[in-house]
């Protein structure tokens, strides 16, 4: 079979998504990630999905857009380098103008670039804030910086 290239194609969060964003999220950060409640507040304003063809490789999320926290941004394995990450931050902050957007981080996690890029500045430092959810064998360290991006 012959293989035609496609486009990244990013929209907001919709019901065929959930399961491969389940899955891409259970695997970056957790497990029992359940985002199916994205669909029930405005996930055109709090939601962005990268899928190519129907394989959804990225997905960042806002808590609300009332609220606008980052609760989770990742790509999927092999795709780190398409930009795809930037692309759906730089959607969240223009879904969401005159609206500061705040996250956590962990310390170590090589993200911190991306959002120092942005503009995001460190507010805080939270001792164990991921205690609960990384195991003991997670690179990532536990603790996490607060960010903030001020508009």
């Amino acid at each position: 079979p012959q293989e035609t290239e496609a486009p990244i194609i990013y929209s907001s969060l919709q019901e065929w998504h959930l399961g491969q964003v389940h899955d891409l999220l259970r695997r970056a950060f957790w497990s029992g990630i359940d985002v199916s409640d994205s669909l029930l507040y405005q996930p055109e304003l709090a939601t962005v999905v990268a899928t190519y063809k129907r394989l959804v490789v990225g997905v960042a999320i806002l808590s609300s857009p009332q609220e606008t926290y980052i609760t989770y941004l990742t790509v999927k394995p092999g795709w780190d380098n398409s930009q795809i990450a930037t692309t759906m931050l730089y959607h969240l902050i223009l879904l969401n103008p005159g609206k500061d957007i705040t996250l956590h981080v962990s310390t170590n996690n090589p993200a911190m670039l991306l959002y120092n890029r942005f503009g995001f500045k460190a507010e805080g430092f939270v001792a164990g804030f991921y205690d609960k959810y990384l195991d003991a064998q997670s690179r990532l360290s536990k603790n996490a910086f607060l960010l903030r991006l001020r508009q």
